[in-house]
């Protein structure tokens, strides 16, 4: 059975909606929070991962917002981007810069979707959305329905350093990618 993804975001939606208090909704004024960060995509090679956030605070303990960003994704299977190919032979300047750039502007999967987090210093966070698949050479692969789990460390201040440590994974009937997502930045309020 095949859900579509409309329905798949209110499930998930739906509990955190019920669980907010009625008579103080999230305003403009109210408490929110950004979260910047850039790291490291693990999978059966390795790239860069950028990830960015915007949470409205329903309660200090519950966030709920929308997420974006790019990581470097392994695709098992039949696809064609598994191999990496080398820009200089020498293994110079060129190949380390080939690899500081993975998962930004060639292997990568670009995410868009909605994100809950649970918790103040440390944290739990999970996204559901469509994530975007390019090649070795940054040519499309095409979007698939994906999510990420994982958890956070950070300050309760203004403007606090954090760290988090994600699994992104797609998978449906032909396509599956997935990656460790290990990520420094920080959460303004």
């Amino acid at each position: 059975m095949r859900l579509r993804p409309s329905v798949l975001l209110l499930a998930l939606l739906l509990p955190a909606l019920l669980l907010a208090p009625a008579a103080t909704p999230a305003r403009a004024e109210g408490r929110w929070c950004l979260s910047l960060a850039a790291g490291e995509s693990v999978s059966q090679r390795h790239g860069s991962a950028l990830d960015a956030a915007l949470f409205a605070q329903l309660d200090p303990l519950l966030g709920l917002g929308v997420e974006t960003g790019f990581a470097y994704m392994n695709v098992d299977g039949n696809e064609p981007w598994i191999g990496i190919y080398r820009v200089g032979s020498d293994g110079g300047p060129a190949t380390t810069l080939r690899s500081l750039t993975d998962g930004i502007t060639r292997n990568r999967g670009y995410y868009l979707g909605p994100a809950v987090k649970v918790g103040d210093t440390v944290y739990a966070v999970v996204s559901t959305g469509l994530y975007d698949f390019s090649d070795n050479w940054g040519d499309p692969l095409g979007t698939r329905w994906g999510g990420s789990a994982g958890f956070g460390l950070s300050g309760r201040g203004r403007f606090e350093p954090r760290a988090e440590v994600r699994y992104r994974w797609v998978h449906d009937e032909s396509f599956t990618a997935s990656a460790y997502v290990i990520t420094l930045g920080f959460h303004i309020r």
